[in-house]
């Protein structure tokens, strides 16, 4: 069953008082594709989609609660496998601490190249702010609400926009650019900005990747994200040493043959 089905199937089964209810539903099914199978909705999907409102939301957690009957809804009739409700979690500010900004954010170590990337990416949604404005306008001259999905769909283009907007505008604010010079920390370890080349000691195949903020990675682009597990294991090492990656058919070695600029 396609998620948009299983969404209508969960709000056709809900009371006129839970109507908002149906409506998370259907906004979720949306912005995870109406066409996709129910079945393919994984956890990292159902907190993606909570981060896009965030607990900054005035509606936050009523809108995390609707989300979960719907999964509920959804495991209870078999239209997926796995219970996915423990997974929608309204992530809360980090107490402010060490390394954190002022307002307590968190500082972000970011190469230069990435703050580009994110700044450019920020002008180009909000030029596109007119452009959702009047989809959201002449969606709202239909008066029958009650079942315009175009007005629906607007409003969420609208939400998702400003969210993202947010999100840039906080990272950018809170980014220190890194020193990509090789040895401007006075370390010769690997770290954020670093290129780095490892060899598989099993396959024998080398890789490079620039160590990059988890903001700035891009799956394919040979930007690792320093908070995945190849990134982890790699930070605060040297050119020479063996590191363990943890895998599911078990422990990956790689040697580190450079670390520079």
């Amino acid at each position: 069953m396609s998620v948009s089905d299983a969404a209508r199937q969960f709000a056709e089964s809900l009371t006129p008082q839970k109507h908002l209810e149906g409506q998370e539903a259907m906004r979720f099914a949306r912005w995870f594709g109406d066409e996709r199978p129910v079945s393919d909705i994984k956890p990292s999907d159902i907190e993606t989609y909570v981060d896009t409102f965030g607990a900054t939301a005035p509606n936050a957690a009523a809108r995390a609660d609707a989300l979960k009957a719907f999964l509920g809804y959804a495991h209870k009739h078999k239209l997926m496998p796995a219970r996915l409700v423990s997974h929608v979690r309204v992530r809360r500010p980090a107490a402010r601490g060490k390394g954190m900004g002022a307002s307590g954010a968190p500082e972000m170590r970011i190469t230069e190249e990435g703050r580009v990337a994110l700044t450019a990416e920020l002008d180009t949604l909000k030029a596109r702010r007119p452009e959702i404005a009047e989809e959201l306008r002449l969606a709202a001259a239909d008066k029958d609400f009650r079942e315009n999905a175009p007005l629906d769909a607007a409003r969420d283009a609208q939400g998702q926009l400003e969210a993202r907007i947010r999100d840039l505008e906080g990272k950018l604010r809170y980014a220190v650019v890194v020193d990509d010079a090789a040895g401007a920390d006075g370390s010769d370890r690997a770290r954020i900005g670093s290129s780095v080349v490892l060899s598989n000691l099993t396959t024998g195949n080398e890789l490079s990747y620039q160590i990059v903020n988890a903001a700035e990675s891009r799956q394919g682009s040979g930007r690792l994200s320093v908070e995945s597990p190849v990134g982890q294991a790699v930070v605060g090492h040297r050119a020479g040493e063996v590191i363990e990656v943890a895998a599911p058919s078990g422990a990956l070695r790689f040697k580190i043959e450079r670390v520079g600029s």
